[in-house]
């Protein structure tokens, strides 16, 4: 049955974009709570912390996006080290993250979250955007992925592969089980005893059908909104660059604020609905951890 309804919802790129590069890769993200992107490691915390916290981001309404919105922000993390089994993370919106047990430099996690698809009317706070009318509506779907890293002083470098846990169709067109690839390096630098940079870079493979979802046009998808059609292949799909700054007002309460940019490779940049091949989105939020 076609994924393709009418059905409103908020735009979740903009929920993206205020991710450290780990919720989409484990939390890409990498996952401090909320929105840094500081590096995991099985030893990093020794006792079970739970952080809650919210503020706002801005950004493209899709990625390629010429038209901005501004969302509210919600993040909730809790981390649970154990002796034995490694480290479990779960966290929103980048979902559940397991660090395998090890004593190398190198490491494992697997990871499970969820791609919110894409409405053809986008929500804000400022009210909605029709943009994408007669795209039709991509239906979410349940993640599932692994990440293999190599620990490094001050960070990590790091592969991860998402794939989508169910088939899905778009515009006629069905997807199957789409899938990506991250690789890239992230990492975190104490500016001051209060202070502390996050920041990743990496670059952003799709097969075909994960490029289809996000940029190409299908002939009734065309029909219906006025794109021209457009059918592109797997390949590198964008580059990004996550930073963001952590300031530590008290023992329990903390600030974080940054931005996200991409800039898109290949295929997506030749994309109808491509309007800029480079954006950036930008968040702010307030946490406390317990």
């Amino acid at each position: 049955m076609m994924a393709i309804r009418k059905n409103k919802s908020v735009n979740v790129f903009l929920l993206m974009a205020a991710l450290p590069s780990g919720a989409q890769a484990a939390a890409s993200v990498d996952q401090a709570a909320g929105t840094s992107a500081a590096p995991h490691s099985v030893s990093a915390e020794r006792a079970p912390t739970m952080a809650l916290g919210g503020g706002a981001i801005v950004g493209p309404l899709y990625e390629g996006s010429s038209r901005y919105g501004v969302l509210p922000l919600l993040v909730a993390k809790a981390v649970i080290p154990t002796q034995d089994w490694g480290t479990f993370t779960a966290a929103f919106p980048e979902g559940l993250r397991w660090d395998l047990p090890g004593a190398s430099s190198l490491g494992l996690a697997l990871l499970a979250g969820y791609d919110f698809g894409r409405k053809e009317k986008i929500r804000t706070l400022g009210g909605s955007d029709s943009h994408l009318r007669g795209m039709g509506d991509l239906d979410g779907t349940a993640m599932v992925g692994a990440e293999a890293y190599w620990r490094l002083s001050a960070g990590k470098l790091f592969v991860r592969g998402w794939q989508a846990a169910r088939s899905r169709d778009y515009g006629g067109d069905d997807l199957g089980h789409t899938a990506y690839l991250e690789a890239g390096a992230s990492g975190s630098l104490p500016l001051s005893s209060t202070v502390t940079l996050d920041s990743a870079l990496y670059g952003t493979w799709s097969d075909n059908h994960d490029m289809m979802a996000r940029f190409g046009v299908t002939g009734q998808q065309s029909e219906r909104s006025g794109f021209n059609e457009y059918h592109t292949g797997g390949g590198m799909r964008d580059v990004t660059l996550k930073t963001g700054v952590t300031v530590q007002l008290q023992p329990q309460i903390s600030l974080q604020g940054g931005m996200r940019m991409y800039a898109l490779t290949s295929g997506a940049r030749r994309s109808p609905l491509t309007d800029n091949a480079v954006g950036a989105g930008f968040y702010l939020n307030a946490l406390y951890q317990f």
